[in-house]
């Protein structure tokens, strides 16, 4: 049986490309920059803290706000999967990417109040994973990117960076933990190779 790789990831090149032409298209006038706004910030989130798709598309303004507090976003039982809750750290980009959320809501003139959804859509109704998923690919499309990709590849991608630049003594351990795998082994996924490992192996030895 052949071995697998690992592709469902977003190479740094292909996270550039796609964060910088969301970038481009966000601002504050229309609505069109503002959604692009809003996209920019909750792919951000996902990239940042590796949380669930369904977990983001569950969140309320008060999670939001508490994270902002604490520097931990507070899984609920009842948006995780398996319900089972916990907590993950919020970086200095995942603390900018839920300010960004709680200011384009209120630039879309969504209701400020705590049990209010943080993600919104035109409508100020909660977004859908689906509504995500197809956001996603949008974005993708327009960024040029030879993959398709979903929201959870920006969970896997973070992942990704850790296994390869983390200085931490257990890489592994600090994606279970992030990831809030109940078992190392659903971890051992990221030890697999990938499409950078294979083509900088293959170029190495071109002939």
């Amino acid at each position: 049986m052949a071995r697998k790789i690992f592709e469902r990831y977003l190479k740094e090149d292909e996270e550039r490309r796609l964060f910088a032409e969301v970038r481009k298209q966000a601002g504050s006038n229309t609505q069109h920059q503002l959604l692009a706004l809003r996209d920019h910030a909750w792919m951000r989130l996902m990239r940042n803290t590796g949380i669930r798709v369904g977990t983001l598309a569950g969140l309320n303004v008060a999670d939001a706000r508490q994270a902002l507090a604490s520097h931990y976003l507070q899984i609920r039982p009842e948006i995780a999967k398996g319900g089972r809750g916990g907590k993950v750290f919020c970086n200095k980009s995942a603390i900018g990417a839920l300010r960004g959320l709680l200011a384009v809501r209120r630039k879309m003139g969504a209701p400020d109040m705590p049990d209010q959804p943080l993600l919104v859509s035109r409508k100020h109704g909660r977004m859908s994973v689906r509504s995500l998923q197809q956001r996603m690919r949008q974005w993708v499309k327009q960024a040029g990117l030879d993959v398709s990709a979903s929201p959870h590849w920006l969970r896997h991608t973070l992942a990704k960076r850790v296994m390869k630049n983390s200085t931490a003594e257990d890489p592994r351990g600090v994606v279970q933990a992030t990831l809030l795998h109940v078992s190392i082994d659903s971890t051992a996924v990221y030890t697999l190779p990938d499409r950078e490992d294979i083509e900088q192996a293959l170029d190495e030895i071109a002939g």
